[in-house]
């Protein structure tokens, strides 16, 4: 008889233990799949306990919805999820990639010169943390044009570095164009002065 109350007492706890460690998996497919969904759920989730699976899908989930945003260029909301997920894990290299470059293009959305040259100090820091990365370069170089449009040498430069390194398709293509235009336009300035 005494024996049953304790099965009894402990059971609940047991069923709640394995319901929770057979949803954790779980947590990092909605993660992928419907990172609002888990979001939605973060504070109930938080609640129950934590676990290294739950936090790195959390994780994952602001990850995916800050890569949404930044893509987007809602930048703040990009911002407001890399920084959630970087109070989980603060190393997350993606995490703090992608709000240094949110953070850099709101700098450069002001149109402010030093504005610009903050925005160029922050690019570099996403460069380090990602040195094959493309991206930071692209947005140096035009930062670099929005400073002074007719310094051809750091301009066209950035634009070569962003080409030599790993850039998606379309920012590929956007880089290019970049790049021609501003040899072009240099070209244009030195035969006027010729």
């Amino acid at each position: 008889m005494k024996g049953n109350k304790s099965i009894k007492a402990v059971l609940p706890i047991l069923i709640l233990g394995f319901l929770f460690n057979c949803s954790s998996s779980r947590y990092l497919k909605i993660a992928k799949e419907s990172p609002d969904e888990l979001l939605a759920m973060e504070d109930s989730l938080l609640q129950v306990g934590e676990n290294f699976i739950l936090i790195n899908a959390l994780t994952r989930a602001h990850n995916n919805i800050g890569l949404k945003n930044y893509k987007l260029m809602n930048y703040d909301s990009s911002i407001y999820h890399f920084s959630k997920s970087i109070k989980f894990i603060e190393k997350d290299t993606v995490a703090n990639f992608y709000m240094l470059m949110a953070q850099g293009n709101l700098l450069l959305e002001t149109g402010k010169k030093n504005d610009a040259w903050s925005a160029i100090q922050t690019f570099n820091k996403a460069s380090q943390l990602n040195p094959s990365s493309g991206i930071p370069y692209y947005y140096i170089g035009l930062a670099y044009r929005k400073i002074g449009d007719k310094d051809f040498d750091l301009i066209i430069e950035a634009f070569q570095i962003a080409l030599s390194l790993d850039l998606d398709i379309d920012l590929r293509e956007k880089t290019k164009s970049a790049y021609e235009k501003e040899k072009k336009r240099e070209k244009k300035l030195n035969d006027f002065w010729r």
